[in-house]
């Protein structure tokens, strides 16, 4: 039998961080997304953006995102995040955003809610 991972509200367990860390060293121009419902992380996606002179390069990748304290950071953006999104803007290789993106849930207005 398959056991079941449960994540607490707010954690972004390692290997999702071990993706988030290797996209940031790896993309570019593009965006990372953390996704939350019910505090917890549902899903990451990476979007990456390749124009002007990457597009002509051989490697492609101007250079590797800065660590420092960055991924405290996200995890901090993260955390009591109940329903949206972090997103991880990324431009020549550095982080240039960090945004927190709230959404609210209401019920018993016309139905189901949203």
């Amino acid at each position: 039998m398959e056991k079941k991972h449960s994540l607490k509200p707010g954690e972004i367990p390692g290997g999702a961080m071990a993706f988030i860390a290797r996209g940031l060293s790896e993309i570019g121009s593009g965006r990372i997304v953390l996704t939350a419902q019910d505090s917890r992380l549902v899903q990451v996606e990476r979007e990456e953006r390749i124009g002007g002179e990457a597009l002509f390069a051989a490697n492609g990748k101007p250079g590797a995102a800065g660590e420092g304290s960055l991924p405290e950071k996200i995890r901090q953006s993260f955390r009591d995040l109940p329903y949206g999104q972090v997103i991880i803007t990324l431009k020549d290789g550095a982080v240039r955003q960090v945004e927190r993106l709230t959404r609210s849930r209401f019920t018993g207005l016309d139905g189901e809610g949203i």
